[in-house]
């Protein structure tokens, strides 16, 4: 850990302003539709990576891999709610200075993506829950309450980051602006929106000089150039350069179209060929029958024809991560019932990407390997690629140690408010993140119907009755019914499972049960933040569980003892149901081992230290399994030949 901590510090140290450029001034333009450095013609070849998926300590270790890949450049994200998941408590902004200055060591150009919505199957498209709780609110567009919530952040945020622009000596040469906004907003319809968009050219503008590129990207199956203009108020204006997106395409014709639709909406002579996000792989999601997956030669001929067309482009995603602690998004649409509307990410975002999440490299599904695919099909001469990082399966991991949640409300919960009517939302209580409980104790009350829907139910909940777990619902599965028998105590434990981060109209995504209570009553509602300091902190006890026993969520505790350097290793699920784990207070994510298809959890290297390592898990169905199991590689489902 200081190892980390002093990493971080080195990088981060030199003031945020006054880079001094040696030699000759430096530039980064557009001429005759082509990018230009320095005075020479220089093609984009960028891969994306997201600083918050993955270790500060393995950031070297990534981009050094990507420059082996044929890669010069790296495309990142900025997650507003990483950053300031509390209103206005502004945290870890230092990650980001320190990320822009490894990429600038390791020789690697920046395409610097601050959002304010950057999607990325990241909870809520990055932006902070805290917004959804102030009424009235309208996200995206120019609203005053998001509007002064945008500008406070940015002008934190690219009062670090503005300094790195290619021309004042550090590595940023693309600026962009929001993201795929053609999809959600109309600039040529909605004069908001587009007073929106430029109000971040005018805002960012001002951190990064004159001198700075900016872009917006839109595409997917089109664009035509007038789903450009929905997207971006400036055709033709030479400020900003509008760039496409979409998946791996072999035919030309294919890349040519949208190319020619962007030519068409920019200034003349200042529309190089970007395809700021070349889809070389896809997300997966809870319940998927296997892991998304391509094949090599899907890889190679995409991606040679994007060469051959002497085209800058991005790869989505160069190497993926991991979606830590509690940040997974989803994908769906609120206002629509049934299956489809709901689709949480999984805790891995490896991708299907050249790198996997643990940064081997990947195979397709035609048993190819997919980072050589890319790596000849790009055909530049790269840098040898370092030995891969070791994997160690570290065996059986007992837990002998429990404790129960709804033992443990007063350390894990955060207050208990009293219901009036409606039960109170997620977003209405302050809770942002993790479960919310409520409660009927103490009174009477009959055999009851509980029908959930998709539109009340956000996200997966599970009925006790008098201590006992007697049914459950989800979402994505709904309509359901539970049905409750007679009882003097009701508790209802709500999961978020990740806030919708795309889809028409589908960002207000509030969570908890969004109903009234099932039976009248004094019902109270607690926060369950899942915070690490709270889970830390409790209570824990060794002994067999009595059988029989009416339990709800169990936490379970153990530990890991590592006698020489630690490794990299995944924790196997296994006999659990659903839950969470943490790892010397890291929360690695969520697991679902009994929907899949991921079966394993990573956990780097840089989590654990030589001696004994605290491992925490709670199972939310009290799981009666006593160990993990650490090994060498994942387990989840995979499309193989």
């Amino acid at each position: 850990m200081m190892a980390v901590v002093a990493a971080l510090a080195a990088l981060a140290f030199a003031p945020e302003r006054g880079w001094s450029p040696p030699g000759a001034p430096r530039s980064f333009t557009i001429e005759d539709d082509r990018f230009v450095k320095d005075g020479l013609v220089f093609p984009l070849r960028s891969g994306s990576l997201h600083y918050f998926r993955v270790p500060p300590a393995y950031w070297a270790d990534r981009l050094q891999r990507m420059k082996a890949l044929g890669l010069n450049c790296v495309t990142m994200y900025v997650a507003w709610n990483y950053h300031e998941a509390e209103e206005g408590r502004v945290r870890r902004l230092d990650l980001v200075s320190a990320f822009l200055r490894e990429a600038h060591a390791q020789g690697m150009l920046v395409i610097f993506r601050p959002g304010p919505y950057i999607c990325a199957e990241w909870e809520l498209g990055g932006l902070p829950a805290w917004l959804l709780a102030k009424r009235g609110v309208r996200l995206r567009t120019y609203e005053p309450q998001y509007i002064g919530a945008v500008e406070r952040w940015w002008r934190r945020l690219l009062g670090v980051a503005g300094a790195y622009g290619y021309a004042r000596g550090g590595p940023v040469v693309l600026v962009q602006l929001e993201n795929e906004f053609a999809s959600y907003g109309d600039c040529t319809r909605v004069a908001d929106d587009a007073r929106y968009m430029n109000f971040l050219l005018g805002l960012a503008g001002q951190y990064f000089g004159g001198a700075q590129l900016f872009s917006t990207i839109d595409g997917g199956e089109g664009p035509t150039a007038a789903q450009l203009g929905k997207g971006s108020p400036w055709r033709g204006d030479a400020r900003v350069l509008a760039t496409v997106d979409g998946g791996l395409c072999a035919q030309p014709a294919c890349y040519a179209e949208k190319f020619a639709n962007q030519r068409a909406f920019n200034a003349a002579g200042r529309s190089p060929k970007m395809w700021s996000e070349l889809w070389v792989g896809w997300f997966t999601v809870w319940g998927d029958a296997q892991a998304a997956n391509k094949s090599s030669a899907e890889f190679f001929a995409g991606v040679r024809e994007m060469v051959a067309e002497n085209a800058s482009f991005s790869l989505y995603m160069a190497h993926g991560g991991t979606n830590f602690g509690l940040w997974s998004g989803a994908n769906g649409d609120q206002t629509s019932e049934g299956a489809a509307s709901f689709q949480p990410d999984i805790t891995s975002y490896d991708y299907s990407s050249p790198l996997s999440e643990a940064a081997d490299h990947n195979i397709g599904s035609d048993g190819g390997d997919l980072f050589l695919a890319v790596q000849r099909a790009i055909g530049a001469n790269t840098s040898a690629e370092q030995p891969a990082i070791r994997k160690v399966a570290y065996g059986p991991i007992p837990l002998p140690e429990s404790a129960g949640m709804f033992d443990a409300l007063e350390l894990i919960g955060r207050g208990k408010a009293a219901v009036n009517g409606t039960l109170p939302s997620m977003e209405e209580l302050g809770c942002w993140y993790g479960l919310v409980l409520y409660e009927l104790a103490g009174e009477a009350f009959a055999a009851t119907r509980m029908d959930f829907s998709s539109r009340s139910l956000h996200d997966r909940v599970q009925v006790f009755v008098d201590g006992v777990e007697v049914g459950s619902a989800y979402r994505a599965h709904c309509p359901q019914v539970v049905a409750t028998p007679s009882g003097r105590r009701m508790q209802l434990l709500v999961e978020n499972m990740g806030r919708v981060n795309y889809g028409a109209g589908a960002l207000y995504d509030f969570k908890g049960l969004l109903t009234a209570p099932p039976v009248e009553g004094n019902w109270t509602a607690t926060c369950i933040p899942l915070q690490t300091d709270h889970v830390r902190a409790l209570r824990f006890t060794k002994g067999e569980r009595v059988a029989g026993a009416p339990y709800g969520p169990i936490f379970r505790r153990g530990s890991l003892r590592l006698d020489g350097k630690a490794a990299d290793t995944f924790l196997d699920t296994k006999g659990f149901s659903k839950g969470f784990i943490w790892v010397n207070g890291h929360l690695l994510g969520r697991y679902w081992e009994t929907a899949g298809p991921q079966h394993t959890l990573y956990l780097p290297a840089p989590f654990l230290h030589t001696g004994e390592n605290e491992i925490i898990v709670l199972d939310l169905h009290g799981a009666e399994t006593d160990e993990l199991v650490s090994t060498s590689a994942p387990r989840y489902h995979r499309e193989q030949p």
